[in-house]
């Protein structure tokens, strides 16, 4: 198992937020992230590359996220800033294949994108991800709780994104 580190992300939301609950009643919201560079190979060719990453928040900044979600602002393809601890994790998949499936726990959000994106947005502000005179960033989530792993198995899904 690989170690565990401290993760800066930018990308796209890869489906909508999905809040659970662990057996104790602990709340986590969980989605996929999709992280995509261009770049020009030896032949002179324009490549590019996505990475998928499996996020899950836990305490207050899950609850955030589940009441952005609610009301429309955290969605599927929406630009988010999230940092978090990082964990590369192997598990088989259903036909006995080695997958590693790349987990964070996140521990801050912010939203990205124009304030066009989100006029109107969750309480307001929260656009272009700009830090305020206040001593949090407007539209900036932080995680007080410490993040556990929910499960040691991948989601069960058939939503056709890479498989973890």
């Amino acid at each position: 198992m690989a170690g565990i580190a401290k993760i800066t992300l930018v990308g796209n939301l890869g489906r909508d937020p999905e809040t659970r609950y662990t057996p104790n009643g602990r709340m986590n919201v969980q989605f996929t992230m999709a992280v995509s560079w261009r770049f020009t190979d030896q032949s002179g060719q324009q490549q590019e590359r996505t990475n998928w990453f499996r996020v899950t928040a836990w305490g207050r900044l899950a609850e955030t996220m589940d009441r952005m979600a609610q009301n429309g602002y955290l969605t599927k393809g929406k630009q988010v800033f999230v940092e978090g601890r990082f964990e590369a994790r192997e598990y088989q998949d259903q036909q006995g294949q080695t997958r590693t499936s790349l987990d964070v726990n996140a521990t801050e959000l912010l939203l990205l994108g124009s304030r066009a994106d989100s006029e109107g947005g969750f309480g307001g502000g929260y656009g272009a991800g700009a830090a305020a005179s206040s001593s949090r960033p407007q539209g900036r989530y932080e995680q007080n709780d410490e993040p556990r792993r929910l499960e040691e198995v991948p989601w069960d899904d058939d939503s056709g994104e890479p498989p973890f």
